[in-house]
């Protein structure tokens, strides 16, 4: 029996599992002004949850198109909004490539659990669900065209600040 061809080769694989490592140390490490960085300049970044993705419904919890709004969101996180404060860690399973587009394009996806720890309490899950990307080869390396958290849980604590 023969095997299909792989979609990633060796290098391929590794430097797509780095992108999602690189990402979450980013942003468990609070080093905001690198987030966008992750993305194409018109990159997409969403956080739905799982029943209206299911569902086909446009609504989505937080929506940012293009490298403007995702500088917005760093503006507003580094210095514009005032919330308690809070460290973040994400656990990210090894992404898996689905599909390898004719234009180059990797479809992939991980799950992600990130845990919300205050300053002064007890940690609380803050999303469990799975990462759904468009990837792009970028003269930087991978690049996230498209990056969707569908999170499962129902509802979400208070506020979502930092990016997931």
């Amino acid at each position: 029996m023969t095997q299909p061809a792989p979609l990633l080769t060796a290098d391929e694989a590794l430097a797509v599992a780095a992108l999602y490592a690189d990402y979450a140390d980013a942003l468990d490490e609070g080093r905001w002004a690198d987030w966008p960085g992750f993305f194409t300049t018109d990159g997409v970044y969403r956080l739905q949850a799982r029943e209206n993705h299911e569902r086909g419904l446009p609504l989505a919890t937080l929506a940012l198109e293009g490298q403007g709004m995702l500088l917005d969101r760093v503006g507003a996180v580094s210095g514009t909004l005032y919330h308690h404060p809070y460290w973040q860690r994400h656990v990210v399973g090894a992404p898996r490539v689905r599909a390898r587009h004719d234009d180059g394009r990797l479809a992939a996806q991980a799950s992600v659990l990130v845990v919300r720890t205050p300053r002064d309490g007890m940690p609380e899950v803050l999303v469990v669900g799975r990462y759904m990307d468009q990837l792009v080869s970028t003269p930087a390396g991978w690049r996230f065209a498209r990056r969707e958290l569908i999170f499962d849980n129902d509802l979400l604590p208070n506020s979502v600040i930092y990016p997931l």
